[in-house]
């Protein structure tokens, strides 16, 4: 499958692909996305130091392809593909030569039996799939690396069926015995060939099997991973050339006496080049959040399509990466994009490469650096510089992102290096980087529903967003999807919550934590509150409303109740109280309770239902509360004491009694919101009696309100 650090890929750039996780089944992928053979050349073969043109091909369209994703199952990753079938494997070749001919490919074939003790002859090629371009090298060198895979093995091996492939490569200072196009006089010399072969072997099935050059031979008889029976090991086609002078290379291949059983020669993806410096660049991990690597996006669990920031940039990253070659528009400007770079998951790994001439000295190789993100604060300082020693022919740098703690959105780092070629020619590879702020997490949490009727709760999330898989401390427990197969990775989960207290009463408020940890190491923590509207008790006085005695009053409720009757709007005749609510659908929203007169004292139990029909109940006080202003303290049981009420809710509200001098003889304070009441039972604060005479009382609520008079106290 396609991985998340996709490599820098541009015109001087390698593609280079980290593996696949170990649990992933890996499929090499082939596919047909251009139309004509100049495309599949330019587009997947051609590498550094390399211009190609007079571009011709023969055989069906149909017979080239792209190979990509092979690493783990095949020698190559990426590159392109030439057939003797349709290059699908398992599609019909509609058009496909069937009978062809070419000399000097039956010529490399029947020269491979005598070189290997055999007598068996091919009696004609057929099929043909053959590729042919000039090109100009920037180096006094050319190359490529290849892998030749067939149907034939090994049922086939030392019989006429050899199909049979060849590199014919012709131009200045090349002699050779086969032909060569207009232009190129001295012939062509075949460069496919089995290394280290005495004498030299093109590589047929003969040649490389399980028996003969077996160290350079893999089987595959189940075709697992990749459609053919066998393949080799990757080979490299090579050849001193003159620098800046025009060749011309065939890439033919062809089945051999009959037109059945396909064979395929893989070109490496960007392998086809010169010995010119070269910039390759890759995306690396880092290890985080209990991960030994990041997971690529391609298997990645709740990220969006879209990387938004608070400044309002967008990066389409979905997009972008199921086709890197799409423009995007970053900094205001489309542009084509080489690799992303996630602050704090991964990095961006450069390779310097110089020729095998310049290794000799020592020196100091300079990038030049542009773009938005900032050398010494983005990303290292020292990533301009690439210091070579004696004989050292690449060195590899990391541009050295981190998370900086910034919210900067989108930055981009462009990478250049300028060099002379072996022609003299000034050469620049270019890489652009995107550097991203790490990927928000987000919890989703799940709608919450009723609890049960033994007051236990559901809860959980619907949906997490950020870089997954993730690591949860939840419900109690540490747990997570970094240690778990991928099958089982999740972004949704719910777990029951028991919400009463020791005794089986509802708690009216609950804060339940959730911990997400990315695979990154990023962390947050999402607080889901949940709210019950629960009755507590209170006192009222005869004559007044107040608030509804409830925590989380603004919720809506089914009913308040006494001996099952409603109060809403209502009494019971019974009861001195009625609720006021206002209509919500089919249910209440309360509002207020208010009290009738009474001559002291109404209490008893009222009961409120919730939405859910859970069930709470609470004492309920109804008193009369007319502030006297005379009172015979004379424990006689009647008008014993001086009494203010009303005042639960108000903790913290005083009475001062001043005698008619002006002194404060006694004074009280409600330590608490239930408190509902402040009295004075005519004795002194030293506890003594005061005596009969006339006092002034001052009540100072702790909202501010201040009420005073006057009391006759009598003995």
């Amino acid at each position: 499958m396609q991985q998340f650090f996709k490599t820098l890929a541009k015109v001087c750039t390698w593609v280079m692909l980290t593996t696949a996780p170990a649990w992933t089944i890996a499929q090499a992928t082939i596919t047909q996305p251009y139309a004509t053979p100049e495309e599949y050349i330019q587009e997947i073969l051609l590498g550094d130091g390399v211009m190609a043109t007079n571009v011709t091909y023969t055989g069906g369209l149909s017979q080239l392809g792209l190979l990509e994703n092979g690493a783990s199952v095949f020698s190559v990753d990426a590159g392109l593909m030439l057939n003797t079938d349709n290059a699908l494997c398992d599609d019909f070749c509609a058009d496909c030569l069937g009978g062809g001919v070419d000399p000097d490919l039956l010529d490399v074939a029947n020269s491979v039996p005598p070189l290997i003790g055999q007598t068996f002859s091919v009696g004609s090629v057929n099929d043909l799939c053959i590729l042919e371009f000039d090109f100009e090298a920037g180096g006094d060198s050319i190359s490529f690396n290849y892998v030749f895979g067939s149907d034939e093995y090994l049922t086939y091996v030392n019989t006429q069926y050899n199909d049979i492939f060849a590199f014919f490569l012709s131009g200045p200072g090349i002699t050779g015995p086969y032909a060569s196009p207009a232009g190129f006089p001295d012939g062509a010399i075949n460069i496919a060939q089995v290394p280290e072969s005495d004498p030299l072997l093109p590589v047929t099935i003969s040649s490389v099997n399980n028996v003969t050059n077996a160290a350079y031979y893999i089987d595959n008889p189940t075709q697992q991973g990749v459609c053919t029976n066998g393949y080799t090991t990757t080979f490299t086609a090579a050849a001193a050339v003159q620098c800046g002078e025009t060749y011309h290379i065939k890439l033919a291949i062809a089945d051999g006496s009959d037109t059945a059983l396909e064979s395929f020669v893989v070109l490496e993806a960007g392998s086809f080049s010169s010995n010119a410096v070269e910039l390759q660049a890759e995306a690396v991990p880092f290890a985080a959040g209990g991960l030994e690597n990041i997971v690529p996006y391609a298997d990645a669990i709740g990220l969006p399509d879209n990387f938004q920031y608070p400044n309002g940039e967008i990066f389409p990253f979905s997009e972008w990466y199921t086709n890197n070659n799409i423009a995007v528009t970053v900094d205001g400007q489309s542009t084509l994009v080489d690799a992303v770079i996630i602050e704090g998951c991964n990095d961006a790994q450069f390779t310097v490469i110089r020729s095998e001439e310049e290794a000799a000295e020592t020196d100091t190789l300079y990038l030049n650096l542009a773009g938005s993100a900032q050398l010494g604060l983005d990303y290292a300082e020292n990533f301009n510089q690439v210091i070579m020693g004696p004989g050292q022919v690449e060195s590899t740098i990391v541009l050295g992102v981190v998370d900086d703690g910034f919210n900067e959105g989108i930055e981009t780092a462009e990478i250049t290096y300028e060099y002379i070629n072996g022609c003299g020619e000034l050469i620049s590879t270019t890489s652009l980087v995107v550097i991203v702020d790490p990927i928000p997490i987000e919890a989703v949490p799940a709608t919450v529903q009723c609890q049960s009727l033994d007051g236990e709760q559901e809860l959980g999330y619907t949906d997490m967003l950020g870089y997954g898989p993730f690591n949860y401390e939840w419900a109690g427990d540490a747990w997570g999807n970094a240690t778990m197969d991928p099958s089982a990775w999740t972004t949704s989960f719910d777990s029951v919550f028991v919400m009463t207290d020791v005794s089986g009463q509802l708690i009216d408020t609950h804060v339940v934590q959730l911990v997400v940890t990315d695979q990154c190491g990023n962390s947050i923590v999402h607080e889901q509150e949940v709210l019950y509207p629960v009755i507590f008790e209170t006192e009222i006085c005869g004559g007044d409303v107040q608030g509804f005695p409830a925590y989380n009053a603004g919720i809506a409720v089914s009913d308040v109740l006494y001996n099952g009757q409603s109060l809403i709007n209502t009494n019971s005749g019974s009861t001195p109280l009625t609720v006021d609510a206002m209509a919500v659908g089919d249910n209440w929203l309360l509002e207020s309770i208010s009290a009738d007169v009474v001559e002291l004292q109404w209490a008893d139990t009222l009961t409120l239902v919730d939405t859910c029909g859970y069930v709470t109940k609470a004492f309920m006080r109804v008193r009369d509360c007319i502030i006297p202003n005379v009172f015979t303290p004379d424990n006689s049981g009647t008008n014993d004491n001086f009494r203010i009420r009303g005042l639960d809710g108000f903790a913290g509200s005083k009475l001062i009694i001043y005698n008619r001098y002006g002194s404060a003889v006694y004074t009280k304070e409600t330590a608490s919101d239930a408190e509902f009441e402040l009295v004075w039972n005519g004795n002194f604060s030293s506890g003594n009696p005061a005596p009969a005479g006339v006092y002034q009382w001052v009540l100072l609520r702790a909202d501010g309100l201040k009420d005073s008079g006057e009391l006759s106290l009598m003995r």
